[in-house]
């Protein structure tokens, strides 16, 4: 079940046991801070960007996992960076996967090899690429990746399970967007 976009500065668990919240500074100090109770677990530094940007987060139904997502309010698509996913896991404060990670790079290179060489000749190879986290199917967390291009209106859906625990992606399905599929 997908949650609902949340615009506040804090956000907690469906059981009050955690919170993430949103902590402005100066670009460069910009992070989310993940806590229980009062004791902070996780602090990840990251451009929070401007405000009207909107964080969601989506607890895993056994309270193990917070899946982040940031995104612009007003993100012009095709248009430059996207947005971002952060899975942490609750009992260690460890972040999972991150922004540019290496499960980042595994899906980026999963989603290249469905597009065809006539996409990527008709936009000169600019491609923009988006990964929202859309919600918990038992332990594992399901995810859409969208694929544009900067001088064609085609885009791509790529949906999968990463299972947190092992940070695997698994069954892998890929479709050409249509209006009503697009975020």
């Amino acid at each position: 079940m997908a949650a609902e976009p949340q615009s506040t500065e804090k956000l907690t668990s469906p059981d009050g046991k955690y919170s993430v919240e949103v902590v402005r500074g100066r670009p460069s100090e910009d992070s989310l801070v993940i806590s229980k109770g009062e004791e902070v677990i996780a602090k990840v530094p990251t451009p929070v960007g401007p405000v009207g940007s909107f964080f969601q987060t989506l607890w895993s139904p056994d309270g193990r996992y917070v899946a982040i997502n940031k995104q612009r309010s007003s993100r012009p698509f095709p248009g430059p960076g996207g947005d971002s996913m952060w899975i942490v896991a609750l009992a260690t404060g460890k972040v999972l996967r991150q922004p540019d990670d290496a499960l980042w790079n595994e899906v980026e290179e999963k989603a290249s090899a469905f597009i065809d060489e006539k996409h990527l000749t008709e936009t000169g190879g600019k491609t923009f690429l988006t990964l929202t986290a859309i919600g918990w199917e038992k332990d594992r967390l399901r995810f859409r990746l969208e694929a544009g291009f900067s001088e064609i209106e085609d885009r791509y859906l790529f949906d999968g399970l990463l299972d947190p625990a092992e940070l695997k992606v698994r069954d892998w399905k890929v479709s050409k967007a249509t209006a009503s599929t697009r975020q």
